[in-house]
């Protein structure tokens, strides 16, 4: 089975919906959680599932046991695809009804295990950062102490990119800046680290609707030159910052002399929109990374996510489309050039 991970309840109705309109097969829900489970058969590389926070691909089922017994079941079988001398990402968490994603308690003392087993097969663990190079092993437990496992080899990782998260269970809460003009600037944030590319010193960014201007804060704050486009200023320091060029000028019409390094807009617009941004920018081959919020009204209107979906394959761009810890009723596209 795959199991397909939401970012609470409430976003269970808009993954099952997305996941029938886009590849016509049914899911079921996992009782009390914010999980559906899909069958294997179902083949998701190079495939999109906007509304999940993270994804468990081709899963093996370890029943209740004690916790040693478990471990050795998943170290065995970790080794039957992950070779000695091989580093990986390993994520061990609890999902509860409660608490939602946990790495405490039994998570974590079943990770111990995991990582001195593992070591004696001279398998490493990356301690804190996610690479997205490298294999990547889920370990989920589930209420009644049984426990998902899934394991993808570093070949198999690029095939389902944009399903990743490098947030244990897909869960994140961005660290508060309160010198930062809105809460948005948590977005850029969590997406940089979900594109596994971070802006950074002289490099370009433009961020198009720019104002108040949370996400050219986090530009300048990572080093990076700014142009900001908006009708309204952004906060004073901003603006008489040397390194934020700012136009006042229609986002949508804007085209920049020469290639930049980012182009990213928290822009309040239809997702038709966006469309447009993404045709001018990415297709348009006028930046090197992008990052654009998708924003919904209401409930209505999902279903455009399958035009997004149709884009991104015609682009030539590492791309993930996912909704963000960060999100509300939004999701995020975003990409890379391919190297």
């Amino acid at each position: 089975m795959h199991y397909i991970l939401a970012k609470n309840l409430d976003w269970l109705g808009p993954l099952k919906e997305e996941i029938q309109n886009s590849y016509n097969t049914d899911s079921k829900e996992v009782s009390g959680l914010p999980i559906l489970k899909v069958s294997s058969e179902l083949d998701l590389k190079g495939k999109y599932l906007a509304f999940s926070t993270t994804a468990l691909i081709n899963t093996e089922q370890i029943p209740e046991d004690s916790i040693s017994k478990q471990a050795q079941a998943l170290v065995d079988s970790i080794c039957k695809k992950i070779n000695p001398e091989e580093s990986i990402n390993l994520h061990v968490f609890s999902m509860t009804n409660k608490y939602g994603v946990l790495e405490t308690g039994r998570a974590e003392i079943l990770k111990d295990k995991i990582h001195k087993n593992l070591r004696k097969n001279k398998i490493r663990i990356l301690r804190k950062k996610f690479d997205r190079s490298l294999a990547i092993v889920q370990v989920m437990l589930l209420d009644d102490r049984s426990v998902i496992l899934s394991v993808q080899t570093s070949e198999e990782v690029s095939e389902y990119n944009s399903l990743y998260s490098p947030y244990v269970g897909g869960f994140n809460n961005v660290e508060d800046d309160k010198k930062a003009p809105s809460r948005a600037f948590k977005k850029i944030v969590e997406a940089q680290e979900i594109l596994g590319t971070k802006i950074s010193e002289n490099q370009t960014l433009i961020d198009l609707g720019a104002c108040p201007g949370g996400w050219t804060y986090i530009a300048r704050k990572n080093g990076a030159s700014v142009i900001a486009i908006d009708r309204s200023e952004l906060r004073e320091d901003l603006m008489v910052d040397e390194k934020v060029q700012f136009l006042q000028t229609d986002a949508f019409k804007y085209r920049p002399e020469e290639t930049l390094d980012w182009s990213v807009s928290d822009i309040i617009s239809t997702p038709d929109r966006v469309i447009e941004l993404i045709t001018t920018w990415v297709l348009g081959k006028l930046c090197r990374n992008f990052i654009f919020t998708i924003k919904f009204q209401g409930k209505d209107g999902y279903h455009v996510l399958e035009e997004f979906k149709k884009l991104a394959d015609q682009c030539d761009f590492q791309i993930i489309l996912k909704q963000l810890n960060a999100n509300k009723n939004e999701v995020t596209i975003m990409g890379r050039e391919r190297v």
